[in-house]
């Protein structure tokens, strides 16, 4: 007699699957149905403990899977979320960090919704979002609120002029105020009586509040981050480092600011917040130009970012160090541009130097127009950097999750 063993993430999911479906709650019975196989196949080909995979499980079917609202009827959603192309209220993604031993990172950004979310009593869906991290808050270690209602105060809208606001928002930009997002992290959580600990975060479109008030993004976003003070500082002088450089800009050249997150965490040197701009860059220079604040930070770590996105470009371009005029070489369309994150965390208050970390984050078309494109490069440049066993299961790892 033959017995076979499932995968572990096959074995958490069923234990936690049989669970919810004792469970009397319909709606989320519903959305764990339809998103968290995902979740635990993310987390099984990522290399997470058993302990680790049943807990996630878990913690999501206890506070995610019910914080979506109420089910489809018939096939129509009670609210479709605007932030993903089909209108699911839920992105997956994995952060790969080279330096560290399990080193992908499962995460997700999510758009918590209610029954009263896209109805007249909350048309922008500013509540939910609220009451899912404020409830979580009192359970779950790490998660503190101070940071977000700031910033939830700063964005927030009246809600009888939203229907005014969503009738002037641009074509293709979300129609919504703020969404939530989770860091699974891998091997390095500590499980305490209280449980393990997600980091949390919270990421606001400015848009709404810009048409309100007859102003530009770049100003909500950089006035509400100029207003924060806690125990470990401000950010105000990476503020002023980031406003300098935009204000050099004119015209349809210039950089629009189109997010703000922050991590929903007690305030430390550590925590960030980070400030998203979307900037041309159709060459190296203009990329280099935008990752260094046109030279205004400096430090190994902004030298170590430009060397990797210098030998990232030649990867995926096919360029070389002999190319004629290399850095103004353009190689995608004049109008293409990239989202330059721009992390800040507090510096004593009154200090003039700034605090900052830049990724970037190119779109997927600059990788291709297919998955199996986007995944040849992706693989091959796994492979360049010494990574041969992410090369040799990232396509199969990407498949699984379907």
């Amino acid at each position: 007699m033959s017995v076979s063993v499932l995968p572990v993430s096959n074995l958490s999911f069923k234990r936690v699957d049989q669970d919810i479906q004792s469970n009397r709650n319909e709606n989320k019975a519903f959305w764990w149905g339809v998103t968290a196989q995902s979740l635990a196949t993310l987390l099984q080909t990522s290399q997470y403990s058993e302990e680790e995979q049943l807990y996630y499980l878990q913690w999501y079917q206890q506070w995610i899977a019910g914080s979506f609202g109420p089910a489809p009827v018939g096939g129509k959603p009670h609210y479709s979320s605007s932030f993903t192309y089909d209108g699911s209220p839920l992105e997956y993604s994995l952060n790969w960090k080279e330096k560290k031993k399990n080193g992908q990172t499962v995460r997700f950004t999510i758009e918590p919704s209610s029954l009263k979310s896209g109805t007249a009593a909350d048309r922008l869906n500013q509540v939910a979002a609220k009451d899912l991290l404020t409830a979580m808050a009192k359970h779950i270690p790490g998660i503190d609120m101070v940071k977000f209602d700031l910033f939830l105060s700063e964005f927030r809208v009246p809600n009888d002029k939203a229907d005014e606001i969503l009738q002037k928002f641009p074509e293709h930009v979300p129609k919504l105020l703020v969404v939530t997002a989770f860091d699974l992290e891998n091997g390095s959580i500590v499980l305490t009586k209280s449980g393990l600990s997600a980091g949390a975060k919270a990421y606001f479109n400015p848009v709404p509040k810009a048409i309100h008030m007859g102003t530009s993004t770049n100003a909500v976003v950089l006035d509400a981050v100029r207003k924060w003070s806690g125990p470990a500082g401000t950010y105000v002088a990476s503020v002023e480092v980031l406003d300098g450089y935009l204000k050099t800009f004119s015209g349809d050249n210039v950089p629009i600011v189109f997010l703000l997150s922050n991590d929903c965490a007690p305030d430390s040197p550590a925590t960030r917040a980070k400030v998203y701009v979307n900037t041309l860059a159709n060459t190296l220079a203009k990329v280099k130009h935008a990752f260094d604040l046109g030279g205004r930070i400096s430090g190994p770590m902004t030298e170590a970012g430009l060397e990797a996105i210098e030998d990232f470009w030649f990867h995926r371009f096919g360029l070389y160090s002999s190319d004629p005029d290399l850095e103004n070489k353009e190689v995608l369309d004049a109008g293409a541009r990239a989202a330059f994150v721009y992390e800040m965390r507090p510096v004593a208050e009154g200090e003039k130097e700034a605090n900052i970390e830049v990724k970037l984050h190119m779109p997927a078309s600059w990788l291709g127009q297919t998955d199996e494109q986007i995944c040849k490069v992706l693989s091959t440049w796994f492979q360049k950097c010494g990574h041969a066993d992410l090369a040799e299961r990232y396509e199969r790892d990407l498949k699984s999750t379907l």
